[in-house]
């Protein structure tokens, strides 16, 4: 009885997560974001390189700290006791007994009190670089955000393309039958069915591409928020608006400002943009540790020592002694000046980067700020386009019901209505995108 409990335990189990496993897993827009920042991997090596940097700071400080050492060993003189005697001249001479352990201890500190600043430089380097991989996250969250926002919108774009490919394949197939119909009535030419299977060929074709560019966008999607491709997922529709109206874009217009204004905020607020200011600090400090080779070191030591054949008498053999160490570079092969050349260099460097990076975030405005100016654009061009190709769909389509018209003039206009729809759909979802990418490019994607 037990073993049929056990067993049917095990059935049951097994069904029910099989269908979890069959059971798709349904994201939102926010779901993805936050999975994206668990187990997105370029998250992942951003925050290890923090952490990294960390016991960098943590090393560097320890050079304030003086270093304590203590040593013991132990020798054992195998040959002892062997020769107790020697003949000189022919005169026995004896030998005193030769202990054959030695022992030894000794404990030394030393202490750095002046380095040409060296000391101080590094320190303050490895927390600018502490600092530097800090607003790199930052910026690594930003990056990976905005392109959850891309392609989380073209999941949606392409979900709601494929719903139209359907909607107009059945209403291709229901106009087939409605064709066959008047042909076998002798009331249609068999041309026209001809010209209705190869457009249902047609729109099958681009259902299939579209089912296809959909299942692309979603692992493309998934991949990004560290999950696997594979894994059976839906994303809610409702996670992004379906419509843009007057009011949505004055008001964005009016938060955003000139261009001007949302430069002087993404010099605020861009991460990548502090990151660079950090690591060029970081490069002045490297020119001084650097200039410390032309100064004069002193350090400062002290220590314990014992030995003895037996391992006691501590207090009455051990010695203590303290001593200062001054070491002046008087001609050093010019290696010094070869590594303040060195760190001039990078320091040039770092100052180049820092203006690309202001460079590249001038450019990446500009760039979103045209992106919005064709979005909105494209809003107003689509919709006229939308009302215009939707009445002469009806108009077509009622000049055909009546056999004003032959079916490849149905065919085009319903084609154009086809055409004027995913245009609408692609334009409104790319208005959304062009807000997000301005709102990357002034450092606040993560305020969304």
């Amino acid at each position: 009885m037990i073993k049929k409990i056990i067993a049917l335990l095990i059935i049951t189990i097994s069904f029910s997560l099989s269908q979890i496993k069959d059971s798709p897993i349904v994201f939102d827009l926010q779901d993805c974001i936050e999975t994206a920042k668990k187990y997105n991997a370029d998250i992942s090596i951003a925050k290890a390189r923090y952490e990294q940097s960390g016991a960098d700071v943590t090393g560097a400080f320890g050079d304030y700290l003086p270093s304590i050492n203590f040593n013991m060993g132990y020798t054992r003189n195998l040959d002892a006791g062997s020769v107790t005697s020697v003949n000189v001249g022919g005169q026995t001479i004896p030998i005193a007994k030769v202990q054959p352990n030695s022992y030894r201890m000794d404990a030394v500190a030393s202490w750095t009190i002046f380095d040409g600043f060296a000391r101080e430089a590094n320190y303050n380097l490895t927390k600018k670089n502490q600092s530097y991989y800090s607003y790199m996250i930052k910026q690594t969250e930003h990056q990976v955000i905005m392109t959850i926002y891309r392609q989380y919108i073209d999941v949606i774009r392409k979900y709601q393309i494929i719903k139209i490919r359907k909607e107009t394949l059945e209403q291709g197939k229901t106009e087939l039958k409605k064709v066959q119909a008047l042909y076998e009535a002798g009331s249609s030419p068999k041309s026209s069915v001809y010209a209705q299977e190869a457009e249902i060929g047609s729109q099958e074709y681009e259902l299939i591409k579209a089912e296809n560019d959909y299942s692309i966008a979603k692992a493309n999607l998934l991949t990004t928020m560290g999950l696997n491709p594979d894994v059976n997922a839906e994303f809610l529709e409702s996670s992004l608006p379906n419509v843009v109206t007057e009011e949505d874009i004055i008001n964005f217009r009016k938060e955003i400002g000139s261009f001007e204004s949302a430069l002087n905020t993404a010099l605020l607020f861009r991460p990548d943009y502090f990151a660079s200011k950090e690591i060029t600090e970081a490069s002045e400090s490297s020119v001084t540790a650097a200039s410390s080779g032309y100064y004069p070191r002193l350090t400062a030591s002290g220590g314990w020592t014992w030995s003895n054949t037996e391992f006691d008498r501590f207090s009455e053999l051990g010695r203590s002694f303290i001593g200062l160490s001054l070491s002046v570079p008087i001609f050093e092969n010019f290696n010094t000046n070869q590594n303040v050349q060195s760190a001039k260099l990078r320091l040039k460097q770092s100052q180049v980067q820092q203006f690309q990076t202001e460079q590249n975030i001038r450019n990446t405005l500009k760039t979103a700020f045209l992106n919005l100016d064709a979005a909105e654009k494209q809003l107003d061009i689509t919709s006229r386009a939308l009302k215009s190709a939707e009445m002469n769909y009806q108009s077509n389509l009622e000049r055909y019901n009546l056999g004003v018209i032959d079916i490849s003039v149905y065919i085009d206009a319903n084609r154009q209505y086809i055409t004027a729809q995913i245009n609408r759909i692609s334009s409104i979802y790319s208005y959304f995108q062009a807000q997000k990418e301005i709102l990357y490019a002034i450092g606040k994607i993560v305020n969304q």
